[in-house]
């Protein structure tokens, strides 16, 4: 069927852009009446029709010339008496990284997917010769010297929250020992007012890795079932519904016409249902979610735990694989009946983790385990920044122009820098 076109849409779309008038005259030879010969007079002029014009960028040199100011009346007491004005910091010394170039490397590699080889051509394009080496090297230096100090405040501010979700993936090191590294990832809970978003590097996958890096967190933990979250202190663990669901999806056979009857579909059909429900109290509070929950969602769980009790399924088949992971993940499920706040699923942090999924198909590697740690730095700040609703580039900018020129930077002085400051939310939108 024909699909109207929406009114006004193009409009809305160019609304926000910077207007340059293009007049479209006659010249002085062609003003002249094809009736009588007489030269005619302008009578006004109409919006004919509106385009965007795309501008490349273009780098140019900023010197910093500085003053210098001396006292003539201390002068002539003899009395040498000179001020001078102040010169901002560079970001690297001798370097021609400064932070708006090292910034736009940085927003190339991390949100456009565009590894630091195929960045040379592109800043070739516009005269500046640089090399991946360089490219490399900026965002190490960038992220230890002056992003590292607000992933750890960040890293502070998640600690004390009340729901984290937490993922892991594999990553290729060429300098390491191991054959895999691994990113594991943490993000603030849907209703946290402070939304958090961060990505530890490390070359092993145990219990030792969030047991360090949640030493001190108490509250609930939305993860997949991974046993090194089941080593967590005081920690309470949420399972992931979706996990359980997908579990039962694979084992059903015919996916395009499925056996209705069989145990696998049967599975799947409950956790499809509770999903259905999930899906229609997304956006209540959590006190009627809860209400609603425990009234309509605890009986059809009730109900697959039963069923599941009586499954006979063959123990290293898919199904069997099913129930066993079911199984195991029951207790961390539950809780979703006991809180509100909490989500089915660990949905959030598969979409995060997924970010640098998709990175890793193009960077494939990092060098060294100090460009892998200086990946998850850089990452962690752009996407918290843009949890906050910021501009990223503009944020990245401010950050490496700001923060070497700080006297002293410690926790105090960094929480004007957080993405959810007043000044940040003001100046880097």
């Amino acid at each position: 069927s024909y699909k109207r076109k929406a009114k006004g849409t193009k409009a809305d779309k160019l609304a926000h852009f910077p207007v340059e008038i293009i007049e479209r005259e006659l010249t002085s030879n062609e003003c002249y009446c094809e009736t009588c010969g007489n030269d005619m007079v302008d009578m006004g002029s109409v919006e004919a029709r509106s385009e965007l014009a795309f501008i490349p960028a273009t780098i140019k040199r900023l010197i910093y010339r500085q003053h210098s100011y001396v006292c003539k009346s201390c002068e002539r007491k003899g009395i040498t008496s000179i001020k001078k004005a102040s010169v901002p910091k560079p970001l690297i010394s001798n370097s021609l990284g400064s932070s708006s170039i090292v910034a736009e490397t940085i927003i190339q590699k991390f949100q456009q997917k565009v590894p630091a080889y195929q960045q040379e051509k592109y800043w070739q394009s516009l005269g500046l010769e640089i090399s991946r080496d360089n490219i490399c090297n900026w965002q190490i230096i960038s992220s230890e010297q002056v992003l590292q100090p607000v992933y750890d405040v960040l890293h502070d501010e998640i600690i004390k929250q009340n729901i984290v979700h937490a993922d892991e993936t594999s990553y290729q090191v060429i300098q390491s020992n191991k054959v895999k590294t691994y990113y594991w990832q943490f993000c603030s809970g849907k209703l946290e007012e402070r939304q958090i978003v961060l990505y530890h590097h490390s070359e092993s996958r145990g219990h030792e890795v969030p047991l360090e890096f949640l030493d001190g967190f108490t509250g609930y933990l939305n993860c997949d079932g991974w046993g090194a979250y089941h080593l967590l202190p005081k920690v309470t663990l949420v399972a992931c519904a979706a996990h359980i669901r997908r579990k039962f999806y694979e084992a059903i056979g015919n996916k395009k016409d499925p056996n209705q009857a069989s145990p696998a579909y049967i599975g799947y059909s409950y956790w499809q249902r509770m999903f259905r429900l999930e899906k229609k109290w997304r956006d209540m509070v959590p006190s009627e979610r809860l209400s609603h929950r425990q009234n309509e969602l605890k009986p059809i769980m009730d109900e697959f735990w039963e069923w599941l009790e009586k499954l006979n399924a063959l123990p290293h088949s898919k199904l069997g694989r099913a129930a066993e992971y079911a199984t195991k993940q029951r207790s961390g499920i539950m809780e979703v009946l006991n809180d509100g706040r909490l989500e089915f699923s660990n949905n959030k942090a598969e979409r995060m983790i997924k970010e640098l999924v998709m990175g890793r198909k193009n960077w494939l590697f990092s060098t060294s385990l100090k460009g892998a740690q200086s990946n998850g730095v850089i990452l962690s700040i752009m996407k918290t920044a843009e949890q906050q609703g910021l501009n990223v580039r503009k944020y990245l900018n401010y950050l490496l122009t700001e923060i070497p020129n700080l006297a002293i930077v410690d926790h105090k002085a960094l929480e004007d820098y957080m993405p959810w400051s007043a000044d940040i939310q003001l100046n880097c939108k």
